[in-house]
């Protein structure tokens, strides 16, 4: 099939998508300025990816939840919170070109804008209603934090974080492969680039290689071939 002709097809019928995941820590300045360039490239690519966050943190089982957060337990809250908005975003009815992790990474959206509460429990019933979230996945989301899944959810993360030899938040990763570290306010280490294009076409590659396929319709014009 000719890229023209696959371009008009259904996302679903491409194949899989990709994954962007980022390791980060939820009170982390780093991490929320990565955040909001990975929301401009949601944007577009939404229909061909998906967003997951695995947040860093050191084992320690004398601590609260078993972890320990640079920026304190309230950081671990804020963790505990974003991993289960994460988990129980896709309950409720599907919206229109909407994902089904949507819902959690707009909650994440949300708190990044009261930077100062994250992990207080006002702000997260705020990003609740804020994200869209239906009264069925708020009541699972809180029962989620406040139970006792919490301390493994907590530790795989920490666990996924440290497999993947991420110890600096924000760390991104694009379809399994290192792609750039935001760090001390700015970006590094980032063959490829740091701008949203830059981290849009790299996803856009990324579909290439496992669909061969090139979906010019979100992606643009294939780079290197000729257009009329």
């Amino acid at each position: 099939m000719s890229a023209d002709a696959a371009s008009g097809t259904e996302v679903e019928s491409r194949g899989r998508r990709i994954e962007i995941l980022m390791a980060v820590m939820s009170r982390c300045p780093d991490a929320r300025a990565a955040e909001a360039v990975m929301d401009e490239v949601l944007a577009r690519v939404h229909s061909i990816a998906n967003m997951r966050l695995v947040y860093i943190g050191t084992f320690n089982s004398s601590s609260p939840y078993d972890i320990v957060c640079k920026h304190g337990e309230i950081e671990c809250a804020g963790n505990i919170q974003q991993l289960c908005a994460a988990k129980y975003s896709g309950q409720g009815p599907a919206e229109p070109d909407v994902e089904p992790w949507t819902r959690g990474w707009r909650f994440i959206m949300c708190q990044n804008q009261e930077y100062a509460d994250i992990g207080k429990a006002a702000l997260a019933e705020k990003c609740f209603q804020d994200a869209g979230f239906t009264a069925t996945g708020a009541s699972l989301a809180r029962g989620c934090w406040s139970g006792p899944e919490v301390r493994s959810m907590l530790r795989n993360s920490a666990r996924q974080a440290e497999k993947l030899k991420a110890s600096v938040s924000a760390t991104v990763f694009i379809d399994g492969e290192y792609r750039c570290t935001r760090n001390g306010g700015q970006w590094v280490d980032c063959p490829g680039g740091s701008e949203a294009d830059d981290f849009v076409l790299s996803v856009c590659e990324a579909y290439r290689r496992i669909s061969y396929v090139w979906p010019e319709d979100i992606c643009g014009p294939q780079p290197g071939l000729l257009h009329e």
